[in-house]
């Protein structure tokens, strides 16, 4: 009777765990990418590339602004989804290796 305790207590605590290692995507929602643009240089050389990024989350387009090196962006493509959030300025998108990119919000608007 002891053992079967034991057991249905570490199935608990595991579930417990799991469901909490889930939770660390709180707020975070579907983004897909609709533009990208890499800007051009203004003649500086500087290890940061400046994008134009627009997002389309739920039933809004946010236009951006990045700073970033290049290998931050080398798989952003059209239609490509991630989990985003919005925060104040800023929309923290969350990366395939799950570094959390920060785009500043230049505006946002509903699509017709």
């Amino acid at each position: 009777m002891k053992r079967y305790l034991v057991a249905i207590s570490c199935c608990v605590a595991m579930a417990a765990m799991l469901a909490y290692a889930q939770g660390g995507d709180e707020g975070y929602q579907t983004a897909t990418v609709v533009s990208i643009d890499k800007l051009a240089n203004d003649g500086k050389v500087s290890d940061v590339d400046h994008y134009k990024i627009s997002m389309r989350m739920n039933d809004m387009i946010y236009a951006c602004r990045a700073a970033a090196p290049a290998a931050t962006f080398m798989d952003w493509v059209v239609g490509k989804q991630f989990p985003a959030k919005e925060n104040d300025k800023l929309l923290l998108v969350k990366n395939r290796n799950g570094q959390v990119v920060e785009l500043t919000i230049a505006s946002k608007k509903k699509p017709k």
